[in-house]
C-alpha cells in the first residue's frame, strides 16, 4: 500500500510540474529569452515584423523590408553574425514579432514632400539649411507683399460695401429707388461680387505660400538641431507642429519594442536613420563621435558604421 501511495504522489507530482511547466509557459520562455540575452545578448537575433505602415510616403513594403535588411548589413557585416531576422511569416501589419517597426506619415513628411514638389532635394548638411534659408526669405518677402495687397483689397471691399448698403437704405426710406438708381445699386452689387471672387483668389494664393513657408521653416528647425546650429527657430505661421523634430525613434516599454520612422529625404537617409534605431534596438546609445552612426545628432551622411560604433556593438554583443 505504501509503494501504491508513493508511485500516486510521483505521478500526482509530476502532473502538477508539467501543468505549472504548461501554465507559465510564455513566462519560462520570455525568462529564458532574457537570460540569454544577459549571458549571450548578442546570440540570437533580433526578430522583427512590420506594424503601421503608412502609403503615402510612396513606398512599397518591399522597397521598405530591403531599407531595413540594409540598415541591419550595416551593424551584422564588421562582425559576420546575424544580428536581426524578419519574422517569419510575419503579418502584415500586425505580425508578432518582438520588434515592430512602423511607418508614421505626418507633418515632417509632409513638410519634406513639399518641398521635393518645390524641386528642393535636402541633405542633413549646411549647404541644405543655406538654400533653404535664401528660400525662406524670398517666401516671407512673397508673403508680406501678399499679405499687404490682401489687407488692402478687404479694406477697400469693406469701405464699397458699407456706402452701397447705406445707399440702399436711403433709397428705402425715400419709398425705394428710381430706375436709374437702381441701375447704379445693381453695378455696385455686382462690382462688390467681383471684389469678394478677387479676395478669394488671393487669399488661396497667400494660403499657398504660407504652406510653403512652414514646410521649409519644418524642415529647416529640424536642420537646425541636426546639424546643432547656434541659431533660433525660423517662424511659421499660423498653427505647426510642436515639440522637437524626430525622423525616427526607438521605444522600448509595458507594449514591448518598436522602431517608428516618421520621415525621411531619400532612400539612402531612410537606410541610415533606421541603422541608428537598430543600433539602439541591439543596446547601443549614443556617442559623442559627430560621424557614427550613433551620434545623436543625424547630421551625416555615412552608412559606414565607424570604430566607435564597432567597438560600442562588441562591447554590447560581448565579443572581444
Amino acid at each position: 500500500m505504501k509503494i501504491f501511495y508513493r508511485i500516486i504522489t510521483i505521478v500526482f507530482s509530476a502532473a502538477l510540474i508539467i501543468g505549472l511547466v504548461f501554465y507559465f509557459e510564455d513566462d519560462l520562455k520570455l525568462a529564458e529569452k532574457n537570460l540569454t540575452k544577459i549571458i549571450n545578448p548578442c546570440d540570437k537575433p533580433i526578430e522583427y515584423s512590420l506594424g503601421d505602415f503608412d502609403s503615402k510616403f510612396g513606398l512599397s513594403q518591399s522597397d521598405f523590408l530591403k531599407a531595413i535588411d540594409q540598415a541591419a548589413q550595416i551593424w551584422q557585416t564588421p562582425i559576420n553574425k546575424n544580428l536581426f531576422t524578419y519574422a517569419e511569416n510575419g503579418a502584415l501589419p500586425t505580425g508578432q514579432a518582438g520588434l515592430k517597426i512602423n511607418l508614421i506619415y505626418d507633418s515632417r513628411q509632409e513638410a519634406t514632400d513639399k518641398l521635393k514638389k518645390l524641386g528642393l532635394n535636402i541633405n542633413n548638411d549646411q549647404a541644405s539649411y543655406e538654400v533653404l534659408k535664401v528660400k525662406y526669405n524670398a517666401f516671407e518677402k512673397t508673403y508680406n507683399a501678399q499679405k499687404t495687397e490682401l489687407d488692402n483689397i478687404v479694406k477697400y471691399y469693406d469701405e464699397q460695401k458699407a456706402n452701397y448698403e447705406d445707399e440702399v437704405k436711403a433709397a428705402n426710406k425715400r419709398g425705394g429707388a428710381s430706375a436709374a438708381e437702381y441701375d447704379i445699386l445693381e453695378q455696385e452689387r455686382k462690382d462688390l461680387n467681383k471684389l469678394v471672387e478677387s479676395i478669394k483668389q488671393k487669399q488661396t494664393a497667400l494660403n499657398k505660400t504660407v504652406d510653403d513657408i512652414n514646410a521649409v521653416a519644418s524642415v529647416i528647425n529640424r536642420l537646425i538641431r541636426e546639424l546643432n546650429l547656434t541659431v533660433g527657430d525660423y517662424n511659421t505661421i499660423g498653427a505647426s507642429a510642436s515639440g522637437e523634430f524626430q525622423e525616427g525613434r526607438y521605444v522600448k516599454d509595458e507594449t514591448g519594442e518598436r522602431i517608428d520612422i516618421y520621415q525621411f529625404d531619400n532612400q539612402e537617409l531612410l537606410v541610415r536613420v533606421l541603422a541608428h534605431e537598430l543600433g539602439h534596438a541591439l543596446g547601443i546609445d549614443h556617442l559623442d563621435n559627430p560621424h557614427a552612426v550613433m551620434y545623436r545628432l543625424n547630421e551625416s551622411g555615412n552608412e559606414k558604421i565607424t570604430a566607435d560604433d564597432i567597438t560600442a556593438l562588441k562591447a554590447v554583443c560581448k565579443i572581444k
